[in-house]
């Protein structure tokens, strides 16, 4: 019995050694592979395998043509779906097949074992999809052209949600296998700048009508609640698109991760007891750790996103995806050209 629990101990450990390589990408977009703070008795062995993997992988590779060449899916890749739920308070799950929350944040992180690189896809929340609408069991009973966010929405706020936002993201990028998900509510953003002790940054929006101690061109320390209010707002503020909101994600993110490099060896576990409860993930704390070494590892490419255009309908903004971008975007992280 001791043997166990040392084990245990040893896993935890190694579990929050990989934090700092990643917190700040899994902070904002819902956890990313190197921030593995859940651990509950289903990974309580230890177990280096994905818990339930989402969308089942493909049994050969698949080969496409494009612009008349042929593609081939590169081999030695692991995707993951991070998410931002735009709920308050800690994930909880609600007795209900619907309102389990938007993803208002959704990245996708492609690990690339045999060239020794990961990549980020930001997915703009307002695309215009095919999202799964689920029924009264949990099952999926229609597919409705929608925001993307919305799948989220669909589910108690927990696993399935998560597991219906996989499959949406699964679908948007033909079909490609999701490994394992990542989700943390709003909270976590203001939680973790406060650990480090505020976030420095310059303003580069005009937030007047927001908060007026955000002075556009200014420098300023983020504390939590303004941190918040940065990479959250929208409206009433530059052209009120969702575009602009992930341009000033992404800057907060690398604002972050330099304050990351400055925290002592103490972090880790501090970050883990304060968002632990604000997570949800069906990735084992092994695979969780292998991962954060591969993030601190391997070389980090340019973030990629699809480029749309955005229009109101009924009330709302929709992104509506360039196809050939979406497309030139799945072969660039998930294809080789084979001749």
């Amino acid at each position: 019995m001791r043997f166990r629990e040392e084990k245990r101990l040893r896993r935890k450990d190694a579990l929050k050694a990989g934090v700092a390589a990643a917190v700040a990408l899994a902070l904002l977009a819902g956890g990313a592979a190197a921030l593995h703070f859940w651990e509950n008795d289903r990974y309580a062995t230890g177990s280096d395998e994905v818990g339930s993997a989402v969308i089942a992988a493909p049994e050969e590779q698949k080969e496409i043509t494009y612009d008349g060449s042929t593609y081939r899916q590169r081999s030695g890749l692991e995707t993951y779906l991070i998410m931002g739920i735009d709920v308050k308070g800690k994930a909880v799950a609600v007795d209900s097949y619907e309102g389990g929350g938007q993803a208002d944040v959704q990245m996708v992180l492609v690990v690339d074992d045999a060239n020794k690189t990961w990549q980020v896809l930001q997915i703009n929340r307002d695309t215009i999809t095919k999202v799964p609408v689920l029924d009264v069991l949990g099952g999926v009973a229609a597919y409705a052209d929608e925001q993307i966010a919305l799948a989220h929405y669909y589910g108690n706020g927990r696993e399935n949600s998560c597991e219906n936002t996989a499959l949406a993201v699964s679908m948007l990028l033909d079909d490609q296998p999701i490994d394992g998900y990542f989700a943390l509510n709003m909270d976590a953003v203001g939680i973790v700048t406060d650990l480090v002790g505020g976030v420095t940054l310059t303003v580069t929006s005009d937030f007047s009508e927001i908060d007026p101690t955000l002075v556009q061109g200014e420098e300023v320390t983020l504390d939590g609640e303004k941190a918040l209010t940065y990479v959250r707002s929208r409206h009433h503020i530059d052209d009120q698109t969702n575009i602009a909101r992930m341009a000033r994600q992404r800057q907060f993110l690398a604002a972050l991760e330099e304050k990351l490099r400055q925290q002592d060896s103490q972090f880790a576990a501090e970050a883990y007891t304060a968002l632990e409860d604000y997570m949800v993930t069906d990735i084992a704390s092994g695979t969780a750790a292998k991962i954060g070494e591969k993030l601190k590892q391997y070389k980090q490419l340019d973030t990629l996103t699809i480029d749309g255009e955005n229009v109101i309908e009924n009330g709302y903004w929709a992104y509506h995806l360039d196809e050939s971008s979406r497309e030139a975007t799945v072969l660039q992280l998930f294809y080789e050209k084979v001749r």
